[in-house]
């Protein structure tokens, strides 16, 4: 047991020094020890470890202007092109497959429909020749791949690699971990999608400081993960942070997790169309199929009188349903990501419904945007974390 314990010490110890050089850049030795508390002994002995598996490497001296006799300081930085890791964003229509480094860079992508015609299980059998066939397309080989990092949509037991209920996509149990490990065999972790994207914001927005933090991320649904002391928050059921479930509406339209009147009926993409072709005088098919309008583009394409209206219905329904998680919650710092929030009209009509609800909050340092763009994929900062950093770099195929 004494062998076993020291083992995992070992293996936090490494796994402190490669957050450290992550979220802070380059350091020396000397002040990887002062900031994790270790000796000086100890943290050389592990950094020569690491630079013998060629995870870190000594990038040059440090210059802090100031000559000294004797041995000059060395920088030591995380070898970020060591592993490749391999991302699958599974949503309603399309899923999205990319090739990143260990600092999170996607060097290519590509995406295939989500097929809802055929069972998971065959879905994802499709899923992994496309995926195999991609990773041969970009001269991937097995050994150079640490793993694979699945944003899933809807109720996910990460524990376990199962999504237990994909809104809109699958309405049973899936053992996503499970089925792709066996037909990629290699290492699959599994979440929900808008935690992993949290997870990626807390690793790369020197903005986020504080135990607690709300992420909202909108287009074309609506998802929220909730961060307490740098980590995800999952709840005893995995369904903390389910704000697009938040019922404010018990007499409204149906949603596709089966209740009545949650967020998203009201400010989902395809509520937002419905809406249109029901209010305004935009020729548009219930579906939304004989317009290029989704909600990316809906307010700049929306001229009509009904714009202002459609803006104050979705800002203020959000604006309510944050405040009362804020209520319960008391978070120091909401993020927020997603296209819409780039808009300035849509960004002044939340702001302006916040302080008719929540006056008392200042929004100037309260309300940040998200660093990660758009198109961001989250399985690569889950694949990223869960098997590199948290096994302080060492490659798990088992």
């Amino acid at each position: 047991m004494s062998g076993i314990n020291m083992s995992n010490v070992k293996l936090k110890n490494r796994s402190s020094i490669l957050k450290l050089l992550r979220n802070q850049g380059s350091m020396s030795r000397k002040d990887i020890s002062e900031k994790i508390g270790l000796t000086a002994a100890a943290v050389s002995n592990l950094i020569s470890d690491l630079i013998a598996e060629d995870l870190v490497s000594e990038i040059g001296e440090v210059d802090n202007g100031v000559k000294k006799s004797g041995r000059r300081e060395i920088l030591i930085d995380v070898n970020y092109d060591k592993y490749s890791v391999v991302a699958i964003d599974i949503g309603i229509d399309f899923t999205k497959i990319a090739i990143g480094n260990l600092a999170g860079k996607i060097k290519d992508s590509t995406f295939v429909k989500t097929n809802k015609e055929i069972s998971p299980e065959e879905f994802l059998k499709e899923l992994a020749q496309k995926v195999i066939t991609f990773l041969w397309e970009n001269n991937q080989v097995k050994d150079d791949i640490l793993g694979f990092g699945v944003g899933m949509i809807g109720l996910v037991d990460s524990q376990k690699g199962l999504s237990k209920h994909a809104y809109g996509l699958w309405d049973k149990e899936v053992k996503i971990k499970e089925k792709l490990e066996e037909l990629l065999e290699m290492k699959v972790v599994v979440d929900n999608n808008v935690r992993a994207l949290a997870l990626a914001e807390i690793n790369r927005n020197d903005q986020v400081t504080g135990d607690n933090i709300l992420f909202i991320k909108y287009g074309p649904g609506i998802g929220s993960a909730i961060i307490l002391n740098n980590e995800i928050y999952y709840g005893s059921n995995n369904m903390a942070g389910e704000i697009g479930h938040m019922i404010i509406d018990n007499q409204g339209e149906k949603c596709r997790c089966g209740r009545r009147g949650c967020l998203e009926t009201k400010i989902s993409q395809k509520a937002i169309i419905k809406y249109i072709a029901d209010n305004c005088s935009i020729k548009i098919d219930k579906n939304g199929k004989n317009k290029e309008l989704d909600l990316e583009k809906l307010f700049t394409n929306l001229k009509s009188s009904c714009q202002q209206e459609i803006l104050d219905n979705i800002s203020f329904n959000l604006a309510l349903s944050v405040a009362n998680v804020i209520a319960l919650y008391d978070p120091c710092k909401i993020i927020l990501h997603g296209k819409p929030f780039e808009y300035p009209d849509f960004l002044e009509s939340l702001k302006t419904n916040f302080n008719k609800i929540i006056p008392e909050i200042d929004l100037q340092n309260f309300i940040i945007a998200s660093k990660l763009n758009a198109g961001y994929i989250s399985g690569i900062s889950l694949a990223v974390e869960r098997l590199f950093y948290d096994f302080g770099g060492k490659v798990i195929k088992e």
